[in-house]
């Protein structure tokens, strides 16, 4: 059940998320950031749950564990930081690199819950 409700969470807190992102970057609703910092931490929190759940199912995956849990600690430390890096007209790189982040830790949550699914089902993960 803790997979399930991490994977309704991770689909939608990291679409809104990305949401909330690109409108950031296009100038607009910068009053949401907290709103989006939440939806971020929710990510990394459901990454997590995840992430625990390859590492205890038998047939899990213990590289998307590992994954998910570094993916969890980078995306919220670049996104905290960000403000302060790259600061001149080079901002957008930083900027892209918190969004490959994000689109990696939505896509490390989605493969460990597939993952998981098959393997508690007793499907051979291959």
């Amino acid at each position: 059940m803790a997979i399930k409700i991490a994977s309704f969470v991770l689909r939608i807190a990291g679409l809104l998320a990305l949401i909330l992102g690109v409108l950031f970057w296009t100038g607009n609703a910068a009053q949401l950031v907290p709103l989006h910092m939440l939806l971020g931490f929710l990510v990394v929190l459901a990454l997590w749950v995840v992430g625990i759940g390859q590492a205890l199912v038998r047939g899990g995956s213990l590289a998307i564990a590992v994954l998910a849990v570094i993916v969890g600690l980078l995306l919220p430390i670049i996104g905290l930081m960000q403000n302060s890096w790259l600061l001149n007209s080079s901002h957008w790189v930083i900027q892209v690199v918190h969004l490959l982040v994000a689109l990696l830790a939505i896509g490390t949550g989605e493969m460990g819950v597939a993952r998981y699914r098959r393997a508690s089902a007793g499907v051979s993960a291959s």
